[in-house]
């Protein structure tokens, strides 16, 4: 796929590209021309579904990757564009002009990474209502810390119950109950004499 598209992408600077079978790759480009190539690509190329925005937040390197997922009409390809931004008030531009089902990914970018997002009508609360803390998919927040801050801890009550070992029961007692089932089912072979 890559040996047909990227004669077509002149002018761009793809900073890495993967092919991955026929009909998958991934390019990297610097975020400068991240929207000018999505557009190329459902305009010019037919990759008209946007499937998902992924983050990675690569906090050692202080940004966050992300890839656009995208895929032809037919299905029969698909693209990932990748590039990099800061973590730190590196802003993105919204790519709902191209592809409505973009609002939410772009809320969610929001909300759980802290992105700002320039031109998306709505990224007031979306999942975290009222959330004052670190956006909880960053790396530096600390999940433990946030739930002995915030939880009532469940030692000593009647509830607290550990996960694995809830599962293990419920596990158990469906064997027991198949077991109890096939051996009923079994005819008895007793003596009748």
């Amino acid at each position: 796929m890559l040996d047909a598209l990227l004669p077509q992408l002149h002018g761009f600077e793809i900073l890495a590209q993967t092919q991955r079978g026929e009909r998958q790759a991934f390019l990297r480009v610097p975020k400068a021309q991240l929207f000018s190539l999505l557009v190329l690509l459902k305009q010019g190329h037919g990759f008209v579904t946007l499937t998902t925005i992924a983050c990675a937040d690569w906090i050692e390197d202080e940004v966050f990757g992300l890839t656009y997922l995208l895929e032809t009409a037919g299905r029969d390809r698909v693209l990932g564009v990748q590039t990099h931004i800061g973590r730190e008030g590196d802003e993105l531009e919204t790519c709902i002009p191209l592809w409505p089902q973009a609002e939410i990914f772009e809320r969610e970018l929001h909300e759980m990474f802290g992105i700002p997002v320039v031109g998306h009508p709505s990224l007031g609360d979306f999942m975290l209502e009222g959330w004052p803390h670190t956006p909880p998919m960053r790396r530096e927040f600390d999940t433990l810390k946030f739930v002995q801050e915030n939880y009532e801890m469940r030692e000593g009550r009647e509830d607290n119950r550990d996960v694995r070992d809830a599962i293990r029961q419920l596990k158990d007692a469906k064997k027991a109950a198949k077991a109890q089932q096939e051996s009923a089912a079994q005819p008895d072979n007793g003596d009748a004499s």
